[in-house]
């Protein structure tokens, strides 16, 4: 027919072909469409492995793939090519460089691009999020990161559907480079899940965040030595140490992604993108965070009539109400920075954590205080210990019905620093997740927090309808505490759940925060 356009076969519609890049599994080659009469890109596997049937079957998943997962972050994949040049995919003809190249590139660079990295990581996250509803990548690198234009915040992942399947070590695995691959590839490839692709997404993020340095539980080693590390955390080096403007959020969220126990990292990509959007960059809060500031940050609680107690599903109890004259609680617990200028200024006994790599960083909460050294520093500070109904209130911001401080459910790895995720304080600042919708940090776990009540066992039934500043009234060594601690169930870390320790105690998953009466405080 008159006018009809010819289409080409695919063994002479592409043209002038260009080697452009190699991996490991495939060689990447610039073309030109006859048909369309643009240049694009095409991926063809290597010739010993086009032999294989299952190499051939990830090609095909690959196009599938790219077709139901739309994401800017993605790189899309148009078709199946097999021809003279052997088999593999189309692609778009993309301009740029990858990310293990813009690392290197970028080498003593932190500080001025650290806005541009967190970026990054979070569009990572977000692709990951989508990608994670189909498909478990398994090989997820910075050289599978491609960067469009070489910008940093343009990344696209690459290679879905490609992981090989092959032997390292004498023992078979599900893909995966070992630099950033998560120990159960190797040990157990059959239970391998998303939380797989979350390491290796923690393993490029602590690179990209720390000028190309990896974590202790990285397993390059691995192909050398047989031998998969599982260091604990507190052998982890934070991120924050090659950068001091990488807040403690960032610092946490990035040594859980790379726990070599699955069950220690986040459960998920969108809960990591949730704590990736909680996190802000400020360069003058990061070098208020290294001063020896003591005044702190303090919350306003209005005096009025507050309901308590907690209402079970189904009750029909009726709450009590009290009533708390105003005051302001800090939003988060005393450091031991802010101890150790207490302690200048008063000669007081020194902890005996103080020295300690974890418990005594000078971010972390202080620890190992009993209820009278808490008390005496609050009293220097200008303030006291929070009563238990001041703390509960405080924590649930106000919401009788609020069973932890964000809400119902969790707690997840993200919000607290509970449930023996970490076997150690994390600083005040780590999960800003898990904040209130006051503000209050570590209102669940960490530490464990000293309240001035003598322990009440029966407080609660005890108190009258429209009791004034309430205090328990036990008369023995017992002192109330509240909140939860690292190394708590995640059940205790409920804004009404309720503990006690002697007065006397000083241990390490114990520590406390300041209120003020009226309009006392900063």
């Amino acid at each position: 027919m008159s006018g009809a356009v010819a289409f080409h076969s695919s063994a002479d519609r592409y043209t002038d072909w260009q080697l452009v890049g190699s991996g490991g599994s495939a060689n990447v080659f610039r073309v030109f469409d006859r048909d369309l009469g643009v240049p694009l890109a095409v991926k063809i596997l290597r010739p010993e492995l086009c032999t294989d049937s299952s190499q051939i079957d990830a090609m095909r998943r690959e196009v599938l793939i790219s077709r139901a997962l739309r994401h800017p972050n993605i790189c899309p994949i148009h078709d199946l090519y097999e021809g003279p040049q052997g088999i593999g995919v189309i692609m778009d003809l993309l301009d740029g460089c990858d990310l293990k190249h813009w690392i290197a590139d970028r080498r003593g660079r932190l500080l001025d691009t650290l806005t541009d990295r967190l970026t990054a990581f979070r569009r990572i996250a977000e692709a990951l999020s989508l990608a994670h509803r189909r498909i478990i990548h398994r090989d997820l690198k910075p050289a599978n990161i491609f960067l469009q234009g070489g910008e940093i915040g343009r990344p696209l992942i690459m290679d879905f559907g490609l992981s090989l399947h092959g032997m390292r070590g004498g023992r078979e695995f599900a893909g995966g480079t070992p630099k950033y691959m998560a120990p159960e590839q190797y040990l157990a490839p059959e239970t391998v899940d998303q939380r797989a692709d979350l390491f290796s997404l923690g393993v490029t993020a602590y690179e990209l965040l720390t000028d190309g340095r990896i974590p202790e539980s990285s397993l390059r080693d691995l192909p050398r030595t047989g031998v998969v590390p599982r260091p604990r955390d507190a052998e982890l080096t934070p991120p924050s140490q090659f950068c001091a403007a990488i807040p403690a959020a960032l610092d946490r969220l990035v040594l859980q992604l790379v726990q070599s126990d699955p069950a220690s990292r986040p459960g998920s990509a969108e809960e990591v993108c949730h704590a990736l959007g909680m996190i802000v960059l400020d360069p003058a809060a990061a070098a208020t965070r290294r001063s020896d500031r003591v005044a702190c940050e303090t919350v306003a609680v209005p005096g009025k009539a507050y309901p308590i107690g907690t209402r079970r599903p189904g009750s029909t109890d009726k709450r009590r109400q009290v009533t708390l004259s105003p005051y302001r609680i800090a939003t988060q617990l005393v450091t031991n920075a802010e101890y150790e200028a207490f302690l200048g200024k008063t000669g007081y006994r020194r902890p005996e954590l103080f020295g300690h790599a974890e418990f005594g960083r000078r971010d972390a909460p202080v620890v190992a205080v009993s209820w009278e050294d808490a008390s005496a520093y609050a009293a220097w500070a200008g303030g006291r210990l929070p009563t238990e109904l001041e703390w509960e209130i405080a924590a649930k911001a106000g919401d009788p019905d609020l069973e932890y401080p964000w809400g119902a459910g969790g707690p997840l790895p993200t919000q607290a620093n509970i449930d023996r995720i970490c076997d150690h304080t994390t600083p005040v600042d780590s999960y800003p997740a898990g904040r209130n919708a006051w503000g209050l940090w570590d209102m669940c776990g960490n530490v464990w927090e000293w309240c001035v009540d003598p322990w009440e066992e029966a407080l609660f039934r005890r108190l009258s309808e429209g009791e004034r500043d309430p205090v328990g009234r036990g008369d023995g060594a017992l002192r109330a505490l509240r909140g939860g601690s690292f190394d708590s169930f995640g059940p205790s870390g409920r804004c009404g759940f309720r503990s006690k320790a002697d007065a006397g105690d000083r241990r390490a998953d114990i520590g406390f925060r300041v209120v003020f009466d009226g309009s006392h405080g900063s």
